[in-house]
Parts: C-alpha cells; structure tokens; sequence
C-alpha cells in the first residue's frame, strides 16, 4: 500500500521589512505547485526594528507609525499570498522569535503598551488558525524538533562557528533550527549505541543577506528555505534548499523567476 508521506514548508528569518523578495517569491511558487501539509514559519517573520532596544536612541530607525506600517506590510506582501496559496487543510505553525520577543520586552518598559503592541492579535494569528508557538519552545514535526533557535547563539552573524552542533549537544536529539542565518547540519552519535544518531540543522534566511545595520561585514547567511517529508512511522527527510538570485531547483524543476 502506498504510504502518506506528509510535506512540510519551513521558512526562517524573514525580517520583514528586511526581506528578500525574490528570495519569498521563489518559495511561494514552490508552495503553489507542491502544496504543503503543514507550513512553518521558523522565528523572526517581522524585523521590528522599530521598537528594538537596539534602536532605542537611535531615531532614524524609528519613523513615525512604523510598527502599525510593518505590520500591514507584513500582511499585504507575505501573509496574505501565502494564506492564499496554501490548501485549506494545512496546518500553519508561527513560531516566535527574538525580534518578536521585543514587544514583550516594550511592554516590560512600558505597561501601558500592553495588547496594543501584539503582533498575534494585530494580525488575528489565531482566528487565520495559525497555531503560536512562544520564543524557547518547540514544534514536533515528527521526529524532528522544530525551534527558531535563539538560545544557541547572540545573534545573526555574531552567532558561535557551529550551532548546529551546539543545536545537536543541547537538545540530545534531531533539531531544526534558525536564528543565525548560515544553513549548517550536525551528526551526533551516542556512544552507548553505535545506532542512535540524530543531526542538528540550521535553516538558512529569507531575509536580506546585507542589512544596512551590517555595514557590509562579511558573513555566511545565504538565502533559502527547508523541506521536510515527514513517514507514517515519524521519520523523517530534511532538505535544505539555498535560493540563489531569486531561484533553485528541486527533484528536477526550477522554482522562482
């Protein structure tokens, strides 16, 4: 009998408005051909920049309405054509990274913010079914968990030489993870069985590879997203997919312009 493989999408990273929109593009002509399963989104979908304590004297980066701007950005460029491409029956998980984590340490300064800065319920996340999963937790996609990955490193380039194996030692098992923006993968073995393995992975980012805040540094982020097909027995096959200029391939058809 045939076996149901189920087919997952994971993007990681996005920072809007900091995005790569060939990058994006390319994807969402892969998700309209190959409708997935279950889409993730890995962490770091909204950059928020402008409520950044790192930006906090740093007024050229906080332009009058920019939250409330970002946000509708958000939903008009990339949440609704991906809603819209994706089939009825996917599950869609948004899990919360560091930049989003922001707003909560906003209202920490400022209580009175409190449900006014909230991207979940800016966007009605949850009535559009998406399931949120809080920065420092997991989604179990299988065998595999999912994660953005923010307790590896500092972030972005200053993140350590190797988080997927740092990802691998931390959580003793398979791992997706994001955060530091350069795709990397991990082999662990135990050493009381030979036969228990498990690797650690990171994504690589839908964002922009050169931030202005970068100042050009060199770093190794490199644009792209993952596929998972998850088997009935919950094993699983990840593929990390690098988008280069707007397009890749993948099993023997080009996506992206």
């Amino acid at each position: 009998m045939p076996t149901k493989i189920r087919r997952c999408v994971a993007v990681y990273d996005l920072h809007y408005p900091q995005f790569h929109k060939a990058t994006w593009e390319a994807i969402l002509d892969y998700v309209k051909q190959n409708p997935p399963d279950e889409f993730v989104f890995g962490g770091d979908q909204l950059d928020l920049r402008c409520i950044s304590h790192h930006t906090k004297n740093q007024p050229l980066y906080r332009v009058r309405r920019g939250y409330k701007n970002d946000l509708e950005g958000f939903e008009r460029v990339v949440l609704k054509p991906l809603e819209a491409a994706l089939p009825k029956t996917c599950k869609k998980i948004w899990i919360k990274g560091n930049h989003e984590d922001w707003e909560r340490q906003l209202v920490e300064e400022q209580p009175e913010l409190e449900d006014a800065v909230n991207h979940v319920q800016q966007l009605q996340l949850l009535e559009r079914r998406w399931n949120i999963i809080e920065l420092g937790h997991s989604y179990m996609l299988g065998k595999l968990a999912v994660c953005h990955g923010e307790i590896l490193s500092g972030f972005g380039a200053q993140a350590g030489t190797y988080p997927a194996k740092k990802a691998a030692d931390m959580y003793g098992r398979s791992v997706l993870a994001g955060h530091s923006h350069s795709p990397q993968m991990f082999t662990k073995v135990s050493p009381v069985d030979h036969t228990q393995k498990y690797q650690g992975h990171i994504a690589p980012i839908v964002g922009s590879k050169n931030p202005d805040y970068a100042r050009n540094r060199p770093n190794a982020w490199i644009n792209g997203f993952v596929i998972i097909e998850v088997q009935p027995d919950n094993n699983f096959n990840l593929y990390s997919v690098n988008i280069i200029n707007g397009r890749f391939s993948f099993a023997g058809k080009v996506y992206g312009k």
